[in-house]
């Protein structure tokens, strides 16, 4: 099952990869959230983050991890992302990846399916400082 779920995780990031091909990545937004829980699930760690990111407004997100091996210093995340931006919009995305751990920080590699903008993210998410900084490009 978890093979499955990588598998599809991949091809996902796949064709996402395609639209980036030809994307200007010296165009992105950075994004500074906290860490305003994390909790440990049958699964794997569950976090969850808020703050203000910009012209996206007032952000919370979860992200569920599950580890793909023994040491859970690897594997993929799935969880969703929510927007309220200072007209009061709420705009709400399902967002998925993999990410790696080295002592308390994660190297998180992530893909939201927005509305209108398909959203990609390399987060790096401090565990201990409660920490969440990513760079954020919108490839549509």
């Amino acid at each position: 099952m978890i093979r499955t779920f990588v598998l599809m995780v991949a091809t996902f990031c796949l064709s996402f990869i395609a639209q980036a091909d030809n994307h200007g990545f010296d165009n992105f937004i950075e994004v500074e959230l906290s860490i305003s829980d994390i909790s440990m699930s049958e699964r794997g760690m569950v976090i969850t983050y808020e703050g203000m990111a910009g012209k996206y407004g007032l952000v919370h997100a979860t992200h569920n991890m599950v580890s793909t091996n023994d040491a859970n210093s690897k594997g993929y995340f799935t969880g969703t992302v929510q927007a309220i931006d200072d007209t009061g919009a709420l705009q709400k995305s399902m967002t998925l990846g993999l990410w790696s751990r080295n002592g308390t920080k994660l190297k998180v590699y992530g893909f939201d399916d927005d509305s209108p903008t398909r959203i990609l993210h390399i987060s790096t998410v401090d565990l201990r400082a409660k920490s969440f900084q990513a760079k954020v490009w919108e490839l549509d």
